[in-house]
């Protein structure tokens, strides 16, 4: 499971307005029986309005705009993840400073 994969969200209660997760965890501690992920939820469906922050960095997906809630960032079983849909590793700067101005890394 490497680092930056895109998933469909496991949990199919929040996957109206949460399609995506994307693995954030290095895969340097890829033996662990979790990952840590951010969910990418829609952005129209959440009434996401304005220019996305460094916190919150829009993505588009499949012509959907999503915007990462770095917030929500979670640990989840590896083994719900299922199958890797993408990768989002091409965003991995845009990731890293979200994940930075959340743990204060500025």
């Amino acid at each position: 499971m490497p680092r930056f994969d895109l998933y469909t969200n496991p949990n199919e209660d929040s996957r109206e307005t949460t399609p995506y997760v994307v693995d954030v965890q290095s895969d340097h501690v890829g033996s662990l029986p979790t990952r840590v992920v951010i969910p990418l939820r829609r952005s129209k469906v959440l009434g996401y309005m304005g220019t996305p922050s460094d916190l919150l960095p829009g993505i588009t997906i499949d012509g959907e705009d999503c915007f990462l809630d770095t917030p929500a960032m979670a640990a989840i079983p590896a083994n719900v993840l299922g199958k890797r849909i993408g990768s989002l590793a091409e965003f991995r700067a845009l990731i890293a400073d979200a994940r930075d101005r959340l743990f204060g890394a500025y």
